[in-house]
C-alpha cells in the first residue's frame, strides 16, 4: 500500500508571495490509535498486550522523571525529548522575574537523524485531494459526490468523507449520521475504524 500525496498551492517566499508554487504534502489516512499499535505489536510478536502497555507506561514515566530534572532524553531510535519553560506573564527586566511565575511548558520532540519514512508514494486520486471549501457544495451535491465515491470504492471513513466534501470533522460525522438515519447509508465496525457504505435497497441481492 502506497502513501498518497497531492500538492498545495502556497505563496512563493522568494518573491514575497507575488506568485504561487506547488508544495507536495501527504494526504492523511487518519490516526492510528495507541490501542491499534498495541494490538499489532502483540499479534506480530510474542509479547502480550499487557506487556506492551506496561513497558510503554514505564518508558513514559521514566522520560518524564528525567525531563523534570532538566535532562534531554533519547526515546529509542525515534526522537529526543526536552522540556520547555514558560512564564505566566511577559518579563521585560531582571527585577520583574519571580520564580513562582516560571513553570514547565510543552515537551518538545526532535526526531532522531535516522528516523525516516520509507515506502512508496503515489498521487492521490481526485477523491482524496486536499479538502475544498464545503460552501462550494450543497447538501445534495455532497451526497452525490459520496454516492460516486462509494460506487467506485465500496466504503468510506469519516476522515475520507471530510476530505471529499470539505466539511470539518464534527460536521462530516453529523452528516454521515444523518444519512444513516435517512436510510441512505449503513456502517460497519466501531470508531475510530468505522466505515460507511451505501444501504442496499430492500430485496436487493435476493
Amino acid at each position: 500500500m502506497a502513501a498518497k500525496y497531492d500538492f498545495l498551492s502556497i505563496p512563493n517566499p522568494k518573491d514575497g508571495g507575488k506568485t504561487r508554487i506547488l508544495y507536495p504534502k501527504l494526504v492523511t489516512n487518519g490516526t492510528v490509535s495507541w490501542e491499534q499499535l498495541v494490538h499489532e505489536i502483540a499479534s506480530e510478536s510474542s509479547f502480550e498486550p499487557g506487556t506492551v502497555v506496561g513497558v510503554m507506561t514505564e518508558i513514559e514515566r521514566r522520560v518524564l522523571h528525567h525531563l523534570s530534572y532538566g535532562y534531554r532524553v533519547q526515546v529509542g531510535g525515534m526522537c529526543y525529548a526536552e522540556a520547555s519553560l514558560q512564564a505566566d506573564r511577559e518579563i521585560k527586566a531582571e527585577n520583574e522575574i519571580h520564580a513562582q511565575s516560571i513553570h514547565f511548558g510543552k515537551i518538545n520532540l526532535q526526531p532522531a537523524k535516522n528516523f525516516r519514512c520509507g515506502g512508496s508514494l503515489e498521487r492521490a486520486d481526485r477523491f482524496r485531494k486536499f479538502r475544498e471549501s464545503s460552501s462550494r457544495f450543497t447538501e445534495d451535491e455532497r451526497f452525490a459526490r459520496l454516492q460516486t465515491y462509494l460506487q467506485k470504492h465500496g466504503a468510506i471513513t469519516r476522515t475520507q468523507y471530510s476530505e471529499l466534501t470539505g466539511l470539518l470533522r464534527s460536521n462530516a460525522q453529523r452528516e454521515l449520521n444523518k444519512w444513516i438515519k435517512a436510510g441512505k447509508l449503513t456502517f460497519e465496525g466501531r470508531a475510530p475504524h468505522r466505515v460507511y457504505k451505501l444501504k442496499e435497497a430492500d430485496g436487493e441481492g435476493e
